[in-house]
């Protein structure tokens, strides 16, 4: 059994109505996916599947950690996330996974429907914007300090005597009145 089977929902012989699914997430999953800016992970996935008549909707729960790298030292950095979607699930001619909306089509006669996609994403969606070492409880960053300082010597020296070209340019642009 391939380790993405194990996000399959068979909704085959349910009635209509309201039904719960746990998932677990651990490090192995983000390596099924190229190109994963998560390095790994450990969170649980609930979902809630309403199946109506001519549809599904699929109200996708994340809640837990992941590891990815850090913004400022590359080092790895756990994140705490929780994040909550919805996807509504229309029957059509062909199977249309456009993840760019919350609608996708499965094809008509379909009994089973593959979320891991939609964890993926999800488990993206709610990492922070900025990612680095959290300080400590004196202000002082948690990053690997080899590589701050690596940092701190590759910022630009503050330059106290300027360039007497940009001056001299200066100069002439103060002096001339372009009216």
């Amino acid at each position: 059994m391939n380790l993405i089977d194990e996000y399959i929902i068979s909704f085959n012989g349910l009635d209509t109505g309201e039904y719960n699914f746990d998932f677990k997430v651990r490090d192995e999953f983000f390596s099924y996916f190229e190109k994963s800016e998560i390095l790994g992970g450990n969170f649980d996935v609930d979902v809630i599947l309403i199946k109506n008549s001519n549809s599904l909707e699929l109200d996708i729960h994340l809640v837990g950690d992941v590891r990815i790298p850090c913004d400022r030292c590359l080092d790895e950095v756990t994140e705490e996330i929780d994040f909550e979607d919805k996807i509504i699930v229309e029957f059509g001619d062909e199977t249309n996974f456009d993840t760019n909306t919350d609608y996708v089509t499965l094809e008509r006669g379909k009994q089973e429907i593959n979320i891991s996609q939609f964890i993926y994403e999800f488990a993206h969606f709610a990492l922070p914007l900025s990612r680095m070492h959290k300080d400590d409880e004196h202000g002082h960053s948690t990053c690997n300090p080899k590589m701050l300082q690596i940092l701190e010597d590759l910022k630009p020296k503050e330059n106290k005597d300027p360039d007497i070209r940009w001056a001299k340019l200066q100069e002439i642009k103060n002096n001339n009145n372009f009216n």
